[in-house]
């Protein structure tokens, strides 16, 4: 029995790489930076309009501008965060060709948006519980800022980092550790013991086109094909739905990434090791590095406030 022929452009298309190097229209970004200048106006009239409701004498107005320097770090991070995340969930879908990436990257955007709203928020609040009590009681504090300024700005440097080399990190994990990090430069500049200012059993669970080229391309030997990049993504979505349910703070990076390895192991066309070695010292150096960033930063920002 002869085997069934396909057109020639069948197999080339599926072989095509995905047309990542394009330019925005001027109409999505008018779009964007009309929905992003928006938002802060919003977040602008609730700050005030809380302040009124509550019946605060406003004596200076420092703290609300440490507040909106704080809300655009914020951003900063979500954005950087973006990189990683967005870039890593939708690799799979763009380099089997099921969707163009401007409609992927918008598309994972939107259901990301939908996932926060229906999520149990028990991993968000374990990972509230890393942070000293005594900052959060005091969160608009001179300390209080120096805390949300040192993780943020942590997470963001070895998020860039990472993103600047094409390694899909964890910013879940940059996160927890950037968390960690400053409970322990808080606990040891109040002469406690460094592990007292952690709750370590909360701690014990835990550019996107440079990201899609490096989970697309570089993990396995051959390229990614639709059964493989559907596999990868139903472990995934198991993964982190199961995880979600139990407080479980797992990364979405990895979790993915190692999808797309087994898939490609499973597959027999083989592993890149050398980048396979690359992610594995990303994602144990992620915590340390973190821990250190943030803690330094954390002491430096409480000496300048």
């Amino acid at each position: 029995m002869n085997a069934p022929s396909y057109p020639a452009d069948v197999s080339i298309a599926a072989d095509a790489k995905p047309k990542l190097n394009f330019k925005n229209s001027k109409a999505t970004t008018l779009v964007f930076f009309t929905v992003l200048v928006l938002g802060l106006i919003y977040s602008a009239y609730s700050l005030f309009h809380d302040v009124d409701q509550a019946g605060t004498v406003v004596t200076t107005w420092t703290p609300f501008l440490l507040l909106g320097v704080a809300l655009l770090i914020a951003l900063g991070f979500e954005f950087v965060n973006g990189l990683h995340d967005t870039a890593n969930a939708v690799a799979t879908v763009i380099y089997t060709h099921s969707l163009p990436p401007q409609f992927a990257v918008v598309w994972s955007g939107c259901f990301n948006f939908l996932g926060v709203l229906v999520s149990s928020g028990a991993v968000a609040f374990g990972i509230i519980a890393l942070l000293p009590v005594e900052l959060i009681l005091q969160v608009g504090s001179s300390a209080g800022f120096a805390m949300v300024f040192a993780l943020l700005i942590a997470a963001i440097i070895w998020n860039l980092g990472t993103w600047a080399l094409g390694l899909p990190a964890s910013s879940s994990h940059t996160l927890i550790g950037s968390i960690i990090g400053v409970g322990i430069a808080n606990a040891l500049m109040h002469g406690r013991d460094g592990t007292s200012g952690v709750d370590w059993v909360q701690a014990t669970k835990v550019g996107w086109k440079r990201i899609v080229v490096t989970v697309g391309e570089k993990i396995g030997k051959s390229h990614l094909t639709y059964a493989q990049g559907a596999s990868a993504e139903l472990v995934a979505m198991v993964t982190i739905g199961a995880a979600d349910m139990y407080g479980l703070p797992v990364s979405t990076t990895h979790v993915l990434s190692s999808g797309v390895a087994g898939t490609m192991a499973a597959n027999g066309s083989g592993l890149q090791m050398r980048t396979i070695r690359n992610l594995l010292m990303a994602w144990v150096l992620t915590l340390p590095i973190a821990i250190l960033l943030s803690g330094s930063l954390y002491w430096l920002f409480t000496q300048l406030f």
